[in-house]
């Protein structure tokens, strides 16, 4: 029987990191090879190093920064040296983590090379399944801001360019999509949501995590910032396109919708309107 692999997805600064610890919490077992604590995430990256590594060697064989917006098309996945890098991945996998029955990782490139992950975890024979972690937009952007002075239009970007052209290869597998505010706001209950959507079981020691999690891990001080799902700057496409996407997946965060037929109908629509609005033209 294959292992579970649970992966947690989601742009930079979108809470990836408090949602991949709530998953721990859920009995995901995510290894140890961790990087430090750093004062812009005093709690905690959840990030092993190898596979940061693999997303970053990925990264410099498409010639890309991790501030680059420019599209990728899927066979480019596919070059030889990318494979390899494939097949690095897969022994990884299998050397740290597929004797686990239930096993995950985070790193907020991997939405970005959703491609390349989705086949490793096919050639390793894993159960995979997501959780998507998404922050308004504009927070991400003001966080980006304060890190790194990244202004607001091409964090819009970023933000497309990370969450919308790939998505759709989830398409039939178990995806949860899940709100930082939210989570913030009942931490419980969307750990709860996250193990039903996925089929997790709760037993004693799952449940004393949650609590633990929802008690001591979560810090509202952490949340600098916080808008209404229609605060957008619509003067641009990016910020059209931008506010479009998010309230698709805000709507699937908040039980409002399921990824149904319909859904994914209206994503591949999004994905051609930014295709076409020529966003993602061109590198930062």
């Amino acid at each position: 029987m294959a292992s579970r692999a649970i992966c947690v997805l989601g742009m930079h600064r979108s809470g990836t990191s408090a949602i991949a610890r709530g998953v721990n919490a859920l009995s995901v077992e995510l290894g140890n090879n961790f990087f430090d604590l750093q004062p812009d995430n005093p709690t905690g990256y959840w990030e092993d190093k190898t596979i940061v590594g693999i997303n970053q060697r990925v990264l410099e064989e498409l010639k890309l920064k991790w501030d680059d917006w420019e599209p990728i098309a899927r066979d480019r996945f596919m070059h030889h040296r990318i494979r390899l890098l494939r097949l690095k991945a897969v022994r990884y996998f299998e050397e740290a983590f597929s004797a686990r029955p239930l096993w995950g990782f985070k790193d907020p490139r991997t939405i970005r090379l959703l491609p390349f992950w989705v086949d490793a975890l096919r050639d390793c024979s894993a159960d995979d399944a997501y959780v998507l972690a998404i922050r308004h937009p504009r927070s991400v952007a003001a966080s980006l801001f304060r890190r790194q002075q990244i202004p607001g239009e091409k964090a819009d970007r970023l933000w497309l360019a990370h969450n919308v052209p790939f998505l759709h290869e989830l398409r039939g597998k178990p995806l949860v999509v899940v709100d930082y505010d939210l989570l913030m706001q009942q931490p419980r209950i969307e750990l709860e949501r996250i193990a039903a959507k996925l089929g997790l079981l709760l037993d004693d020691v799952s449940t004393r995590e949650i609590q633990r999690f929802a008690a001591e891990f979560l810090d509202e001080g952490l949340r600098h910032t916080a808008f209404s799902v229609d605060d957008f700057d619509a003067a641009t496409a990016a910020g059209r396109l931008t506010h479009r996407a998010y309230a698709m997946l805000r709507q699937l965060a908040s039980g409002r919708r399921e990824t149904d037929a319909r859904f994914w109908a209206e994503w591949e629509e999004l994905q051609r309107r930014l295709a076409a609005a020529k966003v993602l033209d061109g590198a930062a």
